[in-house]
């Protein structure tokens, strides 16, 4: 049976330029989790104010 987890990661991009950005502290949560076998289903900005400066992660393994 599957197994999910949905994180919330702060971070921020100051300034969309239509080019192409690394987003760090999400790359770094997404690359540890894959480590540990789970797999990325989602990545989606929050969309308020509390969550604005973020994303969530949502992933699978199993």
């Amino acid at each position: 049976m599957a197994e999910y987890r949905v994180v919330h990661v702060q971070d921020f991009i100051s300034n969309s330029t239509g080019q192409v950005q690394t987003i760090t502290n999400a790359t770094a949560v997404m690359n540890q989790y894959a480590a540990e076998g789970w797999r990325v289903i989602s990545c989606v900005p929050g969309t308020n104010a509390q969550t604005y400066g973020g994303v969530f992660i949502t992933f699978e393994r199993g």
